[in-house]
């Protein structure tokens, strides 16, 4: 069982807040995602922001805090630290997460775990409800040519991962530490490898994920996006390796259904939203980038301010009435939570108080 939802979602336990969005009132979002600098010391192939040139910025330090506040107070609920390049580059990515948790939300972060210290990670574990390392490779050499770094690198990260799951026994705390591969035929061969030696770090949970076309844009391409009868073998070989204290997700719903979608517009996107390191807020992760999906800049306005703002409200109308999920991106973010909203707003099931 996946526990996780990884190819689900959660909105059905903000009953509220989707009662407000379906009368028509104003709602803050649940979850964000954030990426406080645009650079990275990693270069994946399977990068979904290569072609934004690893831009050299980040978010403002007192600015940003400041917007968690704000957002504290609006009811937002969690922020992803991840995005457009490596979190723990920033240098005050401890602050960061510190300040998120003591001001009531959760924290997760996604990292490719190099720049994982010893100092760090004692000073940000007990604030996290989870961190995923990316870890797309079995052994050195295909680490290395996966995640576009020099030998050795591989052998860091899974010491610096030890360190993060040590701390947490020790500390007794429950934050969830995990590791995401994304399979590519370059790795598949290295599936089981990978999978041992994260097993062996002590981590939670193992999860296999689709390369994602987000943008045509980007460097890596596949012809042809991996049949599940084909690698469903492969799939289950590697969720024999799960115990009850270790768990492999194979993301199947996700190759299964890659790019299919049984909605037509997008209401996610006023639960779910991105924040990228030149301090843009916009509809969702695969149009960060493109100003006209931009509401508003936190360097010049507040959030309320953009979140009420006119340029949110007419990009929102665009996406919820006018915009043909079709040309976007497959196995967005909001994916899952407008399968539940569109289901939702238009009672595409009958017989309805059948319970």
């Amino acid at each position: 069982m996946d526990k996780y939802r990884t190819d689900s979602h959660k909105l059905m336990y903000h009953v509220p807040r989707v009662n407000d969005w379906l009368s028509g009132k104003p709602v803050y979002p649940v979850y964000m995602e954030v990426s406080p600098v645009g650079s990275c010391n990693h270069r994946c192939v399977f990068c979904a922001y290569d072609y934004i040139g690893h831009p050299n910025r980040k978010l403002d330090t007192p600015v940003f805090l400041n917007f968690i506040d704000e957002i504290s107070e609006c009811g937002v609920k969690s922020l992803l630290y991840a995005g457009e390049g490596e979190p723990l580059l920033h240098s005050d990515i401890v602050r960061f997460i510190t300040h998120s948790k003591i001001k009531g939300i959760d924290v997760g972060m996604y990292t490719n775990g190099q720049l994982m210290t010893e100092k760090v990670a004692e000073q940000i574990v007990s604030s996290l409800t989870f961190i995923r390392f990316s870890f797309s490779g079995g052994t050195d050499e295909n680490y290395a040519a996966i995640h576009g770094v020099a030998n050795g690198v591989f052998e860091k990260v899974i010491k610096n991962i030890e360190r993060v799951v040590a701390i947490k026994h020790r500390d007794k705390l429950e934050a969830d530490i995990g590791a995401q591969f994304v399979l590519l035929p370059e790795n598949m061969a290295f599936l089981t490898e990978a999978i041992r030696r994260l097993r062996d770090t002590g981590v939670d949970y193992f999860v296999i994920k689709p390369f994602v076309q987000q943008s045509r844009m980007q460097g890596y391409k596949m012809s042809k996006q991996f049949d599940l009868k084909e690698i469903d073998d492969v799939l289950n070989r590697a969720e024999a390796f799960s115990t009850s204290d270790f768990t492999v997700i194979a993301r199947k719903d996700s190759f299964r259904d890659y790019g299919k979608r049984n909605y037509r517009h997008c209401y996610g996107t006023s639960f779910i939203s991105a924040l990228n390191s030149a301090g843009d807020i916009s509809s969702c992760l695969p149009y960060w980038d493109n100003p006209e999906f931009a509401f508003g800049n936190i360097n010049r306005n507040s959030f309320k301010e953009i979140w009420s703002g006119q340029q949110r409200e007419k990009i929102m109308k665009y996406l919820e009435t006018n915009l043909d999920v079709n040309t976007c991106s497959p196995n967005c973010r909001p994916n899952a939570v407008n399968e539940f909203l569109w289901g939702v707003k238009h009672r595409n099931i009958k017989h309805l108080n059948f319970i």
